[in-house]
């Protein structure tokens, strides 16, 4: 039988674990890769794509209108992308405007759901987070026909997973990625033999939005968050894309540096890159996504600046991450 599959992509992460969904997925696919801001890792792991199948829309966003952007990028992508009868659909985010338009025309299809981000283990927030729908937005899917997220989360027939299975409460079939950043073999630089654990820091970036806009708890952060990006207790740095901090890197690494466009690639893909040229690492961090996702595979401590932190730590322990409070 030969099924027909979309996978809509919208960051670097999502365009990782769609390689992993590549390798058991039927040829007869295509992937739309929407980015999500105007970072130029985005070309870089459209490229990373394993298939030749596949659709890159530039970043062009109208300024004053998401749901107009959104009908802009649909109406961008090539007419037989559009009109085509799925039998599959994949999405991370079954909030995204134009995979609503998809889902509304493919009703018989599956939809399967894959993690980008730790919202679909919270059940109580992505509850809250589907039943919030603009008024644009539904005006938007009214004209343009499309699916409200409710209707897209009772289609939900498989989770997949990058984190333990145990931990998902969705009502469908669950599949967990195993291995995602864990590479399978090791290409050790010589710079490598024998080198010591690496200490890597990712940083973090705590604006205005993040935390009920309580800039108290905001400045407090940035204050503790300076003080650990700045010490001398880590040999790499691996700064927050929304910070505008530098990246360090210890002489010891100028081989992997100069094999990597490290410019390009996201914090778990360097942490695997790392592995993989045989340094053996120990990573730090704020309560982030990154340092989540990488706590299945890698030793993790998890660095809490206030009692807010020290709440959403929950997660992290949960996947094995040691938690430091700094307050």
């Amino acid at each position: 039988m030969n099924e027909k599959t979309l996978f809509v992509c919208r960051t670097p992460l999502q365009a990782i674990i769609i390689n992993k969904l590549l390798e058991s997925s039927p040829s007869n696919h295509h992937v739309i890769y929407r980015p999500n801001n105007n970072s130029k890792k985005h070309e870089y792991y459209f490229h990373q794509l394993r298939t030749d199948n596949k659709t890159l829309l530039p970043f062009q966003p109208i300024s004053f209108s998401h749901s107009l952007s959104s009908i802009f990028e649909w109406l961008s992508l090539p007419r037989q992308v559009r009109h085509i009868k799925y039998d599959n659909l994949y999405i991370a985010s079954i909030g995204d405007m134009v995979f609503s338009f998809f889902a509304a025309r493919n009703k018989p299809a599956k939809i399967h759901l894959f993690d980008d981000g730790f919202l679909n283990l919270t059940q109580e927030e992505f509850t809250k987070w589907i039943k919030a729908e603009s008024i644009s937005d539904k005006i938007v899917q009214k004209i343009f026909h499309g699916e409200s997220k409710m209707h897209t989360h009772s289609r939900i027939a498989h989770h997949f997973t990058i984190y333990p299975a145990e931990l998902c409460w969705l009502d469908c079939e669950t599949t967990e990625l195993k291995g995602l950043f864990k590479p399978d073999e090791i290409n050790l630089l010589s710079s490598a033999k024998g080198a010591k654990v690496m200490r890597v820091l990712l940083g973090s970036a705590y604006i205005i939005g993040e935390v009920d806009d309580d800039l108290e708890i905001l400045r407090n952060r940035n204050i503790l968050h300076e003080q650990v990006i700045n010490s001398d207790k880590f040999d790499v740095y691996i700064p927050h894309p929304a910070h505008s901090s530098q990246p360090v890197y210890p002489q010891i690494l100028d081989e992997f540096c100069a094999k990597y466009p490290l410019d390009l690639m996201i914090a778990e893909d360097i942490i695997a890159a790392l592995r993989s040229s045989g340094y053996r690492v120990i990573i730090y961090g704020f309560i982030s996504s990154a340092l989540v996702h990488l706590s299945k595979d890698f030793k993790t401590v998890s660095i809490a600046l206030d009692e807010h932190m020290m709440i959403e730590s929950d997660i992290q322990k949960q996947l094995g991450a040691k938690i430091i409070k700094l307050f």
